[in-house]
């Protein structure tokens, strides 16, 4: 029964049709995060115009200082970020998929994911039709197709609107690969010519379609073995020129990012790209395998994450160990699986780590994990010793994580991220009072469960009929425990031994903060005191423009119960805000819901 069902006629439409309905829950999870920024640029509230770009849906900091200023004037911008932070990508095609969302259906999220699952089908598609055309059996083909369809990891990637052009990407790749491989295959020239168009479209739809080169590149290594260099490298001279001429353009418009440690531009800072590709690169090879999120990888501390990866890596190495021991590598095809996928994921080590940025390299993984996976199955009566049953007990054991464990947690993950959207926001931008109309309150956030998400707060709130007050700027970092001196009428010192860390606004390695270090904050100044032995500063002094007793200025804290407001102490007096879990409180809305 399981046979024909991986490998028969409609294998790959059924594929296509389970990865979706294990996904389906998670359509009625509503605008998250960027969306409420594209939400507001969409509809005309806002202009964020990048040139080469529509709408500047995925411009978040143009790098410029006077821009960067700006935003912390007003908030949006923690004042410890990079004054010439740049995080902005050139993604034409992907915002225009995502405006037409909004001439069809303005007011319908749900139409809005649903336009998301159904280009994942198309994905899934697409990518079981490329399994079945590079492996001649159809049970590997199948199996492969249906631990793609299944896999985890993919729910966040579907379920964000935002994070569409990934789809979008993901479809071009396949269709790149598969044009690919007929051209190469002698069929019609005509199809060198729709791989490079399906290039260039892909990079317009996001620049993780320069992952494609990982697959045309590991196709001309192990696919085209036996052939003169110059017939099996040649070929892809072309491919390579449309990506140079694409990054040229790109930075010349001013793409790219700097200044973030959560994104790394390989362009602008090499060194930093190569420390993230040897730290990230095993985080997210290691949820791709095991299933081991890498999502917390970033808020570790170097030394932690210089640990985890080293550990991820040894684990990762006994497996792919395990599977030469049994033979998975003999043959050429498993050769190009797992070289195209760690190949392609390496571009994605340029981004904040998430389980998602393994959609594309997935590929590679599921077609070497099905090759492997049947003929171990298959031999496991014979495969006895204490070498050859270890290694098949690994590989048996990574194959219930990805037959059992993940179609599983697609539908119960599918199913939360409703609740974990909506609880992260009562927590966060809607846990702030309504301010009236023509506000001229002053929010001061001083320990936000996410200081940098302070970002979408305005947008966020606006979209859910909250007035919002003259300004939000957080003082303290995140969910740290902190203490509040007050110093004079209009002066404040706050001390957080754990420093203000910022994981995507400020790479204290590239711009390091010096003692003395002031910025200016909407009327409001921010001194460095005092740096961590990491050097992020610990200790700093704020000074106001009027006295902090005035009413304008509301100053709120968070606790696991909830949002509360403090009352600044008397000058000279010092108040000790706590520390709290952010998934206590968390569950502690999840159960006040029920």
């Amino acid at each position: 029964m399981l046979e024909k069902l991986i490998s028969g006629r409609w294998n790959i439409w059924l594929a296509a049709l389970i990865g979706m309905l294990l996904t389906a829950p998670a359509m009625n999870m509503g605008l998250m995060g960027d969306d409420y920024l594209h939400w507001s640029l969409l509809t005309g509230r806002a202009t964020n115009a990048q040139p080469g770009s529509f709408f500047g849906l995925f411009t978040f900091a143009d790098g410029s200082q006077q821009a960067n200023q700006i935003l912390m004037d007003s908030g949006k911008l923690v004042w410890w970020a990079s004054d010439h932070l740049r995080i902005a990508f050139w993604r034409p095609l992907a915002e225009l998929s995502q405006k037409l969302d909004y001439i069809w259906w303005p007011d319908s999220p749900l139409l809005m994911h649903l336009h998301n699952l159904l280009l994942y089908g198309v994905m899934i598609l697409l990518v079981g039709k490329l399994f079945h055309e590079l492996d001649t059996k159809r049970q590997q083909a199948g199996l492969a197709t249906w631990l793609f369809a299944g896999n985890m990891l993919h729910v966040f990637a579907v379920a964000w609107l935002a994070s569409r052009n990934q789809m979008l990407c993901g479809i071009l790749l396949a269709l790149t690969v598969l044009a690919y491989h007929r051209w190469r295959q002698g069929q019609s020239a005509l199809y060198g010519v729709l791989a490079a168009v399906s290039l260039v479209t892909g990079l317009f739809s996001a620049e993780a379609a320069i992952q494609t080169m990982g697959y045309l590149l590991a196709y001309a290594l192990f696919l085209e073995q036996g052939k003169p260099l110059l017939k099996r490298f040649g070929p892809l001279l072309p491919f390579i020129v449309i990506v140079l001429a694409w990054k040229a353009t790109h930075s010349h418009l001013g793409y790219g990012s700097y200044g973030s440690p959560g994104y790394v531009d390989p362009s602008s800072n090499p060194a930093g790209f190569l420390t993230s590709l040897m730290l990230r690169l095993p985080a997210l090879m290691l949820a791709q395998w095991y299933g081991v999120s890498s999502v917390m990888f970033e808020q570790l501390d170097r030394p932690v994450q210089y640990l985890y990866a080293g550990g991820a890596t040894v684990v990762l190495l006994g497996l792919f160990y395990a599977i030469h021991y049994l033979g998975g590598f003999k043959s050429a095809l498993a050769r190009f699986y797992i070289a195209a996928s760690i190949i392609a994921l390496a571009p994605a080590c340029a981004g904040y780590p998430f389980d998602r940025l393994t959609v594309n390299s997935d590929i590679g993984a599921s077609g070497l994990l099905a090759m492997v996976l049947i003929p171990v199955w298959q031999q496991r009566q014979q495969l006895k010793g204490w070498a050859q049953g270890s290694a098949k007990y690994l590989i048996l054991l990574i194959g219930l994580i990805h037959v059992v464990v993940f179609p599983i947690g697609k539908v119960v993950s599918s199913a939360m991220m409703k609740t974990i959207n909506t609880s992260g926001e009562a927590l966060g931008a809607l846990a702030l009072p309504d301010a009236g109309e023509k506000s001229s309150l002053r929010y001061l956030l001083l320990n936000a469960p996410s200081a940098e998400a302070t970002y979408y707060f305005p947008v966020t709130r606006e979209y859910h009929g909250l007035h919002n007050p003259a300004t939000m700027h957080a003082l303290g970092p995140n969910n740290q425990a902190l203490t509040l001196t007050r110093l004079g009428d209009t002066t404040l010192r706050v001390d957080v031994p754990t420093g203000f860390k910022g994981t995507i606004t400020r790479d204290v390695r590239l711009q390091p903060f010096k003692v003395g270090d002031t910025v200016h904050m909407g009327g409001m100044t921010a001194e460095v005191e005092a740096l961590t032995a990491g050097g992020v500063p610990r200790t700093v002094r704020y000074r106001f423009p009027d006295s902090l007793d005035n009413a304008h200025w509301r100053f709120f804290a968070w606790r696991e119960e909830g949002l509360y407001q403090v009352t600044p102490p008397p000058p000279g007096q010092s108040l000790a805000i706590a520390s709290y879990d952010i998934g206590k409180a968390v569950m502690r809305y999840v159960n006040k819901g029920r």
